[in-house]
């Protein structure tokens, strides 16, 4: 009472507190992706040539198009990527007056001018357009009944790739006819190929040339940067760690416990009924065909011969698991089968249909179980499957596996060459007709199930591992002092990582994932100084069998601003290269005349001919690849000696001693329409590249993810 007494006697401060809370709490709101006035429904991911691309709409993007995929990062790096083209292309077809019509568009999505991104998505197991699914799909659009609100969404986020590539398409196009290759250039592109040359050279290696009286300045590297700019400068700033890597590893003690386990688990594997499901549920597997001894890992391969069916075999170790084998079922079968089929199609849960396919197909069987020679006739009228009706419904020679699994079944387990079966799939309703069973020996085919124990480190192992990297970060929390404790112990490995910019989510031995993209996430915090240490120790899950497998701790290393870097930044990177510059001018200055012999003798090396030098093949054995060299010798004339010239590996002076060039290409129209075609191959990806350069993009994806 006496509490409640206090604050109704300072209710003053309890509303200044209330006021505070508000304003505090209205600033992040506009501080936030939404800002002032805005929500989280208008943030934008990007803006792209002054056009958003709205968080709302790229989040409906990726769980129409990536959802299932395992790295949600790589996924939306790839949506990224498209929505921006989507955005460029767009605008340029607009400037241009094209754009994709609804008749254009059906026939890209169904007609016979299927787009590649249809092709890609709709390839069935053996490489071919899976033509029903498609027709399923076509009809379910046109039908105006309900559609899965999945494939809607889906077909949505399809048809704007399918716009995109097709705008994309034409303007490469109209780019591609832009090409041209004139006479002179057809006529100079023919001497560059044909045309050789024979030298005398020195080479004088770097290496050769002394620098007791050279050293490295900073300013000597900053004239080397500025010389190289296009290779070291950067555009946006990137920031580099060092990471700190414990692998967990199982103990003695960790795999006796799980041999334990296995043992218990072969038991019950021996007498139960539904080994299918035991298998997968035990981190196993039944194999879903019949394989022969050859198609088995050899490991198997020699225990089943000698095994009755039901038997079970271990446990045994296979790889980094205690594994059980047991012996399903064992059958001759045939390597292949040639049959042929007719489909009515039926849509899922569509009953009338179901049944009017039964009525159809019980027909069919009964006037083909009196004359199969009318089956190719009636397939071309009643079969649905436009993919083979026009061949009477001929599937060809196929193997176990290419088709769904009743319809397999029917062919190589159940069903005899000579009759036929009626199968229902996910496409409908087919009657089969084998008409070739095909062995290439009586050797036997297998069925078989595995179970499986991983083995894992223990939940204590991995206790361990986590108070090891705990304690460092607790003691050390700076990383000078944080490598220094870590390299002195031998379970945990030191790597610096490449530089990483603000949307990276992979790093190199790590790999990809949510631990790693958090890494990145905490170098580029705002309040980041170069050596820091993250408090969080960091864990990798194994992507397979979901353990904790290591540990990391990070610091961050460097932060390298937009713009050239500072000589200490790169010194160990460039300072060999800067060292070699600084030889190299040495050396101009020093060699003088242009007796080959001699200037070799100065420098302890010999002078070498080299013949049939070509224009366009600048590595030359002996030489590396030096383009200054061939250039050189090709542009002076024959006897000539050149200047002594820098290349990549050393110094050289060159002299021509002859010279095959052709006058004149007999085949001009021929050697035009060659190059023409090579810069037209190109030009898709380059007129891509071309247009992202020329238009504004601001990525935001780092607020978001």
């Amino acid at each position: 009472m006496a509490l409640i007494g206090k604050i109704r006697n300072n209710m003053w401060f309890v509303f200044v507190l209330i006021a505070l809370a508000t304003a505090a709490f209205i600033l992040m709101d506009a501080s936030g992706p939404g800002g002032f006035g805005g929500n989280t429904a208008n943030a934008a991911v990007g803006v792209v040539a002054g056009e958003k691309i709205k968080q709302m709409d790229f989040e409906r993007a990726y769980q129409a198009l990536f959802s299932n995929v395992q790295n949600p990062n790589a996924g939306r790096e790839v949506l990224w990527n498209f929505m921006i083209e989507d955005k460029i292309v767009a605008k340029e077809a607009s400037k241009l007056g094209m754009s994709i019509g609804e008749d254009e568009l059906d026939d890209l999505q169904f007609g016979t001018n299927l787009s590649p991104i249809i092709r890609q998505n709709f390839t069935n197991a053996s490489g071919q357009l899976d033509v029903n699914q498609l027709q399923q799909i076509k009809n379910q659009l046109e039908s105006g009944g309900p559609i899965n609100p999945q494939l809607q969404q889906f077909w949505s986020e399809q048809q704007k790739q399918i716009k995109k590539e097709q705008l994309e398409t034409k303007l490469s196009s109209l780019a591609e006819k832009a090409v041209y290759t004139p006479n002179w250039m057809a006529e100079r592109g023919f001497k560059d190929e044909s045309g050789t040359v024979d030298i005398a050279v020195v080479k004088i290696p770097f290496d050769n040339i002394p620098a007791s009286d050279i050293s490295v300045t900073d300013q000597d590297i900053r004239n080397y940067l500025q010389e190289n700019k296009a290779d070291y400068e950067l555009e946006e700033e990137n920031r580099k760690i060092e990471y700190f890597t414990l692998e967990v590893i199982p103990t003695g003690e960790d795999s006796i416990d799980l041999l334990t386990q296995s043992e218990a688990l072969i038991a019950t594997f021996k007498t139960t009924p539904d080994d299918s499901s035991f298998a997968i549920a035990n981190n196993g597997f039944l194999t879903p065909l019949y394989l022969k001894a050859e198609q088995l890992d050899e490991f198997y391969t020699d225990k089943l011969p000698d095994y009755e069916v039901g038997e079970v075999y271990g446990p045994y170790i296979l790889g980094n698991s205690y594994q059980g084998i047991k012996l399903v079922d064992k059958r001759i079968l045939p390597d292949s089968v040639r049959a042929r089929h007719i489909l009515r199609n039926v849509n899922p849960g569509n009953e009338q249909q179901l049944q009017e396919a039964n009525r159809i197909i019980d027909s069919l069987e009964n006037v083909l179980s009196r004359d199969r020679s009318k089956f190719a006739e009636l397939a071309e009228q009643f079969s649905d499957d436009l993919s083979n009706n026009i061949e009477g419904g001929d599937l060809g020679y196929f193997a176990q596996g290419r088709m769904v699994k009743s319809f397999n079944d029917i062919c190589f387990i159940d069903g005899q060459e000579g009759n036929l079966y009626k199968v229902r799939t996910q496409f409908g309703v087919h009657l089969v007709y084998i008409e070739d069973q095909l062995f290439k020996d009586r050797n036997p085919s297998y069925k078989i199930a595995v179970v499986n124990t991983n083995i894992i480190p223990g939940k204590e192992t991995q206790s361990v591992g986590y108070d090891v990297m705990l304690d460092l970060i607790s003691s050390y929390p700076y990383l000078n002092e944080l490598k220094q404790a870590a390299e002195s112990n031998s379970d945990i490995t030191v790597t610096t990582s490449p530089n990483l910019d603000i949307n990276a989510y992979s790093i190199p031995v790590l790999g990809d994932g949510s631990a790693s993209r958090d890494i990145v996430k905490w170098a580029f915090d705002g309040d980041r100084n170069i050596g820091d240490v993250s408090q969080t120790v960091y864990e990798y899950t194994d992507p397979i069998i979901y353990f904790t497998n290591k540990y990391v701790i990070v610091g961050l290393k460097e932060i390298n601003e937009p713009g050239l870097p500072l000589p200490e930044m790169v010194r160990s990177q460039v300072e060999f290269a800067v060292l070699n510059n600084l030889k190299a001018e040495k050396a101009l200055n020093e060699i003088s005349g242009t007796d080959l012999t001699s200037i070799a003798g100065d420098y302890g090396v010999s002078v070498d001919t080299l013949t049939n030098l070509n224009l366009l093949n600048t590595f030359v054995a002996g030489l590396g690849n030096e383009p200054k060299v061939v250039g050189t010798a090709f542009g002076q004339g024959i006897g000539d000696v050149s200047q002594p010239l820098k290349g990549s590996s050393g110094i050289f002076v060159v002299q021509t001693l002859n010279k095959n060039i052709p006058e004149q290409a007999s085949n001009i129209s021929l050697i035009k329409r060659t190059m023409a075609g090579t810069k037209r191959s190109g030009m898709r990806l380059a007129l891509r590249e071309a247009l992202k350069e020329h238009h504004e993009i601001k990525d935001n994806r780092a607020i978001f993810y």
